[in-house]
């Protein structure tokens, strides 16, 4: 699981926090411990010389100030390297008593700045940080560092919001991207070592289509918004995307229970209907889990994107402590479908179908290209695809105004050539 764990302290309850989840998942899983702290000490610097212009006249001497300068410089930089030392010694205490291997990392500079790079240039497995600091204020979800922390880091990420030890329920989400997968590989790791009671969360979003669906109707006129308004269509949409979203969404629960099963564990899974985030974090407040476990980003990420909108807002909300996981290899495909073979067959039969349905080639007259030109640009390739496979069928090989007429009667009216 995780060999190396790094755990920025600052002394605040949240530092507290994190220290004992440290030392109990690092003494599961044979851990070593990293404590960590940045300081400040070129700020002070900073700060004095600005301050200079307002010491008395004898002080102000360029001899004097040198003396001065040197002097504070000394006293504040050894004074916050002993501080900063301080915060690391309760980690290291209870690290000795874990026989946990344990080592200091300090640093000077920017907080957050310095933070993420020994992060990234480090082979951490896992970095533990509090949700807020020493500074916090009490309305504030989640505090600067650490935001900034999680958003530019390319590892696992434990966020702890409360004193709870791991026990009980833990929840992992899943949408079907490699990313959430992998949180459910944690999870159930987790689960494993901890005896904690897993459930699987998914959630499919309908209604963001019924309110594009409605809103094309209301802007479209003539025959076109008629057949978006049409009772036909609603039915067709709510039995083709809704039901089909709920089928994919409880594919993927599947295959989470699929490989949770080798653990020898069991996993609840729990199927929600709603926008993801919204849904996500009612659940957990009603169910109370020790633990959230979350890809960083879900099945429509891109490139380049370090949260997604989903992980984002139940990072900021969410009362319990929340992992976010970050699969460091791409997997082109469900890295639980295992069966080689099926996948195989599954591919040569879909080029099979393929190679069948683009055998005949087709061609257009200029007649059926000009009827087909009046078809609205936004669905135009459907609708010439239907009308190619529709001539494929009756062994056609040229495209006529008379087949996309036909097509056009089968379709009842949803294309509109006026």
């Amino acid at each position: 699981m995780y060999k190396k764990i790094f755990i920025p302290l600052d002394n605040s309850k949240y530092s507290n926090y994190c220290e004992e989840l440290a030392v109990s998942i690092a003494k599961k899983s044979n851990s070593e411990l990293v404590g960590g702290h940045v300081y400040a000490a070129s700020l002070h610097h900073k700060r004095f010389k600005e301050m200079e212009v307002g010491l008395p006249e004898k002080y102000k001497e360029e001899s004097e100030l040198k003396k001065q300068r040197e002097y504070h410089n000394s006293l504040i930089g050894r004074g916050l390297r002993m501080i900063s030392d301080s915060y690391l010694d309760s980690l290291e205490k209870k690290s000795k008593e874990q026989n946990i291997p344990f080592a200091r990392n300090i640093q000077e500079g920017k907080n957050y700045i310095q933070l993420v790079k020994d992060i990234n240039k480090n082979d951490y497995d896992l970095v533990i940080i509090g949700v807020r600091g020493l500074g916090e204020v009490q309305e504030n979800a989640i505090g600067s560092v650490c935001e900034r922390v999680v958003r530019r880091i390319n590892t696992d990420v434990l966020i702890v919001k409360n004193e709870r030890p791991l026990e009980g329920r833990v929840i992992v989400t899943v949408d079907g991207s490699e990313q959430s997968f992998r949180a459910v590989e944690m999870a159930s790791d987790l689960a494993v070592k901890y005896n904690l009671e897993l459930e699987a969360v998914s959630v499919y979003d309908p209604h963001y289509h019924h309110i594009a669906f409605n809103g094309i109707a209301k802007i479209l006129s003539g025959e076109m918004g008629e057949v978006f308004k049409s009772d036909e269509q609603e039915k067709l949409h709510e039995d083709v995307i809704d039901k089909g979203l709920e089928k994919i969404y409880q594919g993927h629960l599947e295959s989470a229970l699929k490989k949770v099963m080798e653990s020898g564990i069991k996993l609840k899974t729990t199927l929600l209907e709603g926008k993801p985030y919204d849904q996500i974090l009612k659940y957990i407040e009603k169910v109370e889990p020790t633990l959230l476990v979350l890809g960083r980003t879900g099945i429509h990420a891109i490139d380049g994107l370090d949260l997604g909108s989903a992980t984002e807002n139940i990072l900021r909300n969410a009362k319990c402590n929340v992992l976010i996981t970050k699969s460091r290899q791409k997997v082109e495909t469900n890295p639980f479908y295992e069966d080689e073979e099926i996948v195989k067959k599954e591919i040569m039969r879909e080029q099979a179908e393929e190679e069948a349905a683009s055998a005949v080639a087709v061609s257009w007259t200029d007649d059926a290209n000009s009827l087909i030109s009046k078809v609205p640009a936004f669905v135009r390739p459907m609708v010439v695809d239907e009308v190619e496979n529709y001539a494929r069928t009756k062994g056609r090989s040229e495209i006529t105004k008379e087949i996309v007429e036909e097509v056009k009667t089968k379709w009842a009216g949803s294309m509109n050539y006026s």
